[in-house]
Parts: C-alpha cells; sequence; structure tokens
C-alpha cells in the first residue's frame, strides 16, 4: 500500500480501467433492495483473485432502505478477513447509528479554489482550450471544493462556446452573476440604495437560489475577514481582495453582516417552500436588508424597549428636561424655597403646565418623596429632601396686581394607615405610574376596609390585569392576550400561556416579573397568592397527550422523577 500508486502496474491499470475484478463499486441508489444485499452477502466469502483484498465501495449509501441496512448489519460486524468496506455518501445522519457505530468516519474537507483553480488550467493545457484569464477562478468558486462539479462546468463551457471560452460565457452559462453581481448588490444594500439593489439583479427570473448562494459566500468572506484578520486561512484570495473586503467588513459592521447572512438563509428557505416565487422572495429580502435598521440587532432593540418602558412608567422624561432625570434639584419651584402660590399647581394652572410630567404621579418627581408605606423610590440623593403634602387648587390674583403671599394653608393630609399588602416594586426600583388620588386612596384603606366583590376566578383574573397595567402595561397586555387564569385556590394562582413570541416569553418568564405579578395579585385578593406562569410550548415538548389531558383536567404540577 501506498499513497502514491505507480499507475501502471497490472492492478493500478485495471483500476482505472475499471476491469479490477477484486473492487466491487455499488450504487446504492440503484441498489437499494433487500435482495441486493443478499446478493452481496453471498459474494462476500469468495476470496480475492488477484489482490490481497477484495473491496466494495457503496456509493450513496445513505439511500438503502431499513431492511438492507439490517441484513448488511451482521456483515459488517463480523467481516471476513479479506474483505474491505467503503461507504460513501453525502448525508451520513442518514444512516443509521448501528451502521456508523461499526464504522470509522472520515468526513472530506471541500478542495481549495487554487487547486481547483489549477487543475482546471492543466485540463485546459491538454485539451488545447484558449480560456480567458479569470475563467478558471470563476469555475473553481462555483464548485464550492467539488472537482468533478468544476469538470462538469468546465464540459458546459465549452460546449457552449467552444475551445475560447470568457468569462462573459462563464456567467452566461447559469443564472447567477457570480463574484461581480454578488460586490454590486453589497453596495447598493451598503449605502441603502433600495432602487439600486433591485436594478442589480438580472432581468430574467430563474437562478434567485444560486444568487443568495452567491451573496452567502460573499458575506462570508467578508465577516471572516472581519472578525479574524486578512490573513485568515479560512479564506482563500488573494492579497488584494482579502484587502477590499476587510474595507467592506468596516463599512458594513460586523453586527449587520450577521443579520444580513440570517435573512438570507431565511430567503433561501422560503424560496424552497415557493419555487414559483422565488424572485419576489428574493427582492423582499433585499430589500428588507437595505432599510436603515435592518443593522440593529434584536438585544440592542429590547435593550432600548425595557428602557423606554421603564422611563414611561416611572413617569420621567429624557435628562435635561424639566422634571428630568439629573435635573438640579433647586430648579424646582417647591424645593427652591419659592412661594407655593407662585407655583404654577398652587396657582390654580392645570396640572400639565407643572414642571412634573402631566399624568405623572406626584412621588415621580425628583423634588417630592412620596409617603413611607408607597412604592420604594431610587436610592437616596446625597442632600436630603423635605417631604411636601400635595396642595389643592386655591384661586390666587394675578401676579401683575399684588404679590403672592409666602405660603398657602393647605388642608391636612389624613393620616396614612400602614398595610400589611406587599408593595409592588418597578423592575428598576422606580416609583410606580399609578394615579394619584387612587393610590392615595388605596394606602389609606384599612385591613378591616371592605374590598370590591370578585365574581369568581374571571372577576380575579380581570381585576388582576387591571392593577398589573398599572405598573408594568406590557406585560400586562402579554398576558391579557395570550395567557388565562386556569387555576386559583389554596393562595396558588396558576397561568397557562400560549403562542408567545420569543421576546414576550422572555419578559413573562422573567423571575423578577413572576414577583411581581404574585405581589398584585397579593394586594387584588388580599391573602398571600403565589403566581405559578406555564408556557404550553414548552409543556408539549416533554409531555405526552395523556399526561398533558390529566394536567389539563385535574390541575396540579406534573413532575418527572428522573
Amino acid at each position: 500500500p501506498t499513497p502514491n500508486p505507480c499507475g501502471v502496474c497490472g492492478h493500478c491499470e485495471g483500476i482505472d480501467k475499471g476491469a479490477d475484478p477484486d473492487l466491487i463499486e455499488m450504487d446504492a441508489a440503484s441498489n437499494r433492495r433487500i435482495e441486493d444485499v443478499r446478493e452481496l452477502r453471498e459474494n462476500v466469502a469468495y476470496a480475492p483473485m488477484r489482490a490481497r483484498f477484495k473491496v466494495y465501495i457503496i456509493d450513496e449509501v445513505h439511500m438503502m432502505t431499513k431492511e438492507a441496512f439490517n441484513a448488511l448489519l451482521k456483515t459488517l460486524e463480523e467481516p471476513p478477513r479479506h474483505v474491505k468496506f467503503l461507504l460513501a455518501t453525502t448525508d451520513p445522519q442518514k444512516v443509521p447509528g448501528t451502521i456508523l457505530s461499526r464504522c470509522q468516519i472520515l468526513r472530506l474537507s471541500p478542495m481549495s479554489e487554487p487547486v481547483i483553480t489549477a487543475r482546471l488550467e492543466y485540463v485546459f493545457a491538454q485539451e488545447k482550450v484558449q480560456a480567458e484569464a479569470g475563467v478558471s477562478a470563476e469555475i473553481a468558486r462555483r464548485a464550492r471544493g467539488g472537482m468533478r462539479d468544476a469538470l462538469s462546468m468546465a464540459d458546459q463551457l465549452l460546449s457552449l462556446v467552444g475551445a475560447a471560452p470568457k468569462l462573459a460565457d462563464v456567467e452566461r452559462l447559469a443564472a447567477e452573476g457570480g463574484a461581480e453581481l454578488a460586490d454590486t448588490v453589497l453596495d447598493a444594500l451598503t449605502r441603502r440604495d433600495r432602487a439600486a439593489v433591485v436594478q442589480a439583479l438580472p432581468e430574467g427570473e430563474g437562478g434567485e437560489a444560486e444568487i443568495v448562494a452567491a451573496l452567502l459566500d460573499r458575506l462570508r468572506a467578508i465577516l471572516l475577514v472581519g472578525l479574524l484578520g486578512r490573513e485568515t486561512p479560512l479564506v482563500q484570495l488573494e492579497a488584494d481582495e482579502r484587502a477590499a473586503l476587510l474595507q467592506r467588513a468596516a463599512a458594513i459592521t460586523l453586527p449587520r453582516l450577521e443579520a444580513w447572512i440570517e435573512e438570507l438563509i431565511l430567503a433561501r428557505d422560503r424560496m424552497a417552500r415557493l419555487p414559483s416565487h422565488g424572485r419576489v422572495v428574493l427582492e423582499i429580502a433585499l430589500l428588507d436588508m437595505a432599510r436603515p435598521e435592518s443593522g440593529m440587532s434584536l438585544a440592542d432593540i429590547e435593550r432600548r424597549l425595557l428602557a423606554l418602558e421603564a422611563r414611561l412608567a416611572s413617569g420621567v422624561s429624557p435628562a435635561g428636561s424639566p422634571g428630568g432625570v439629573g435635573a438640579p434639584l433647586a430648579s424646582s419651584p417647591v424645593a427652591a424655597g419659592a412661594p407655593l402660590a407662585s407655583s404654577p399647581v398652587a396657582a390654580g394652572a392645570p396640572l400639565a403646565s407643572s414642571p412634573v410630567a402631566a399624568g405623572a404621579p406626584l412621588a415621580s418627581s425628583p423634588a417630592v418623596r412620596a409617603p413611607a408605606n408607597d412604592v420604594i423610590p431610587r436610592a437616596p440623593a446625597a442632600e436630603p429632601t423635605r417631604s411636601v403634602p400635595r396642595p389643592s387648587p386655591v384661586p390666587a390674583p394675578s401676579r401683575a396686581s399684588q404679590p403672592a403671599p409666602p405660603s398657602v394653608a393647605t388642608p391636612p393630609v389624613p393620616p396614612v394607615t400602614p398595610r400589611s399588602t406587599p408593595r409592588i416594586v418597578e423592575e428598576d426600583d422606580a416609583p410606580s405610574s399609578r394615579d394619584d388620588d387612587e393610590f392615595e386612596r388605596e394606602l389609606a384603606r384599612s385591613p378591616e376596609a371592605p374590598r370590591p366583590r370578585i365574581a369568581g376566578n374571571a372577576g380575579a383574573w380581570e381585576m388582576f390585569l387591571e392593577a398589573l397595567a398599572k405598573s408594568s402595561a406590557s406585560l400586562a397586555e402579554t398576558l391579557r392576550s395570550r395567557g388565562k387564569l386556569v387555576e386559583l385556590a389554596n393562595g396558588r394562582a396558576r397561568i397557562q400561556l400560549v403562542n408567545l413570541r420569543e421576546t414576550e416569553r422572555a419578559a413573562a418568564l422573567d423571575a423578577q416579573n413572576l414577583r411581581r405579578c404574585s405581589a398584585v395579585f397579593t394586594a387584588v385578593l388580599g391573602a398571600p397568592t403565589q403566581v405559578e406562569l406555564e408556557d404550553q410550548a414548552l409543556a408539549r415538548k416533554t409531555r405526552d397527550a395523556y399526561t398533558g389531558k390529566v394536567a389539563e383536567l385535574f390541575g396540579g404540577r406534573i413532575e418527572d422523577d428522573a
């Protein structure tokens, strides 16, 4: 045995001509039945005629039937000493595990483009073909690591144009425009020029899958060069092309590259399901990639939404505006020691004209601290603030005609009775955005005061959603549209969630939001209540039909002993 056969001995010549009796090749795509395997098993027992071993090559072995695999299994387990089997396949995942476990698996790597290019140039020289510069490299790129595919395309090209092929003929051979078309489309996408993206595509329909494949190859090369540098061995291109790819990676940015690759993969899957609408699917995918917001990752979008939701829930306006975060405490008319009557609130002006944001509770202003039993505020500032009761609107004369009095008598605030119900805390420990009057009435209500009558589970569910919306509107809307209360007893509220999106699932099943739901249900019912959120999509993956039906009829929690 030698890695470099001589090519002149009897065995080498017989193998080259396909006439060696000890080398048997079997195509499993056409000989896939159990009868074919039985015939193979009968011939295995015979010794080789000339060589030391009898070699069986079974090509496309994954095409064999289950019965044929079972018949071949015993022979593979205990083969005769003079027999060698070579099983070739492009889909090893389709071969049964019982077969794979008895084989040595050798995964063949695709051939590099320079190797394929050199071989094609050698073939063209032997065949007296005068190919234009770049033809061999373009065929090698389209072959994607397969020498057989490269030779097949070269044969088709010579049959189409003769012995003098040009680079334009290679592009005409298939619908794919090659690297030039991919670069043109990527330039338009980088500029976000949607009209240029559509105009860059070929006029005739067909070959959309090849265009997507070319774009994916180009984007992968750009991504690898941008991540690993232009000296990475994973990209087999010339030095000038690597430098161009590095500049393109800096212009596109890596997050956008990843988003574009994912979008093209989805477009390829859609085209496989809708082959007659491949052009429309490709155009829509490219137009969506050309949107300015397509470069923003889902993590950035989620982070921005959470920050905006927290800001709206706390009633805080952007920094630098009146009442916003970071505004000096002395800039507030209340904290600066100014007469209360001169404040827009005391002068009878509507609350929306106050530096405090319109519709926000008084406790959310940075100059006023909520009562002790209110929502837990942020960490105290370096300089303590003083509590000021909310004044009632008092008519006051015009400031131009009469100076404002130094103070205005305000009605006394009724004492606040502490309650034993848990307090609802925002995710960022910001004050709640509930209405002031309603919130003060709830705080002033004593434990002995009668609560609103709850009409069964449906009434408790509605009251829970209404109370939850005051602290987290998005979570309440998710539970209203995707959830239902299936059990409410013994201090336990079980809520089933269906058809959740990924962002909704992450928010609904968050531990902090779960504690918030339990606190709201406890406040609504006046008794400690533990909320359990069940995602039905996750439950179906682990439950069989019978277990799921039992859980639906009798409730309770299904636990695996393992």
